[in-house]
């Protein structure tokens, strides 16, 4: 198999794209005489003329033109699978450990936003509801509800409070806060402290008996947008739910939640991944 010249090939692409020497010439940083030399050796190991030389310009020959025609995908093609290799070889991965309350509710519909700015980046996304050492461990963004970790820098994700959520064709039939009681109360088994805290902040003794337990937070909103009964939802994680309005806040009720969330890194870490994703962390946050 004998292939062209691969140099010359290039410049006769160039050349008969732009058809002309001397802007196939910048456009590879070489001399406009380079260029002629390279089509010359092109066209004699092709036994063909491409381009028709005249005083101030040259244009391709019919010959030079089916050839340009037939090469140009060939040649677009090394460039594309070209560039998506040095894409991969420059990825840079990051791992990100979330309580699963952050990552259900809040991360996973917002993974594509992220990914779509930073395409370099491959993430790892994993579960766990356990204490991370971030110790010199750059390479990770810790999610959870804790900003007490000895090593780290922490990122808030502000507004957050607890209000009532339910399914918007339960909201009318609210008229009093009271009136909950006709509904089963959704509880997140780890966080009971939740409707403990809403109802104190709406001065209501009820008794809790007709309620369902979910070992997730996840499970609990899935439950109220299904309509199956009444929720404690934590803004920062519902934004995008109650602007949607699959889910509804009915009273102008809020209690200060036990918890608050957070983004946590390693500090001063060496990857740009790591402080890439906290500054889309944050402007996430401003627009909540």
């Amino acid at each position: 198999m004998k292939y062209p010249p691969l140099n010359a090939l290039r410049a006769f692409e160039s050349a008969a794209r732009h058809q002309s020497f001397l802007l196939a010439a910048k456009e590879l940083h070489v001399s406009s005489a380079s260029i002629s030399r390279f089509i010359k050796l092109l066209e004699s190991n092709l036994s063909c003329t491409l381009f028709m030389r005249q005083s101030n310009s040259v244009r391709l020959t019919d010959v030079g033109e089916k050839y340009w025609v037939a090469i140009r995908p060939s040649l677009q093609t090394i460039v594309s699978v070209s560039q998506e290799y040095r894409q991969q070889e420059h990825r840079c991965a990051l791992q990100i450990i979330s309580i699963p309350a952050i990552a259900e509710t809040w991360l996973v519909s917002r993974l594509w936003n992220f990914q779509q700015q930073h395409k370099n980046i491959e993430i790892n996304l994993v579960l766990d509801d356990q204490p991370i050492n971030l110790y010199n461990n750059d390479t990770t963004i810790w999610l959870t509800y804790s900003s007490e970790v000895e090593g780290s820098d922490a990122f808030a994700m502000p507004n957050n409070r607890m209000t009532l959520v339910c399914h918007p064709d339960i909201a009318p039939l609210l008229k009093t806060p009271a009136d909950i009681a006709d509904y089963p109360f959704l509880v997140d088994v780890d966080w009971p402290s939740d409707w403990l805290n809403w109802l104190t902040a709406a001065d209501l003794q009820i008794d809790m008996q007709n309620c369902i337990d979910f070992e997730r937070y996840s499970m609990v909103i899935n439950a109220a947008i299904s309509g199956t009964g009444v929720a404690i939802g934590h803004t920062a994680l519902l934004e995008t739910y109650l602007k949607q309005g699959s889910l509804v806040a009915p009273f102008s009720i809020d209690a200060v939640p036990d918890k608050q969330f957070y983004a946590l890194i390693a500090k001063n870490p060496k990857h740009q991944s790591v402080r890439q994703f906290i500054n889309w962390f944050t402007d996430q946050n401003i627009f909540c």
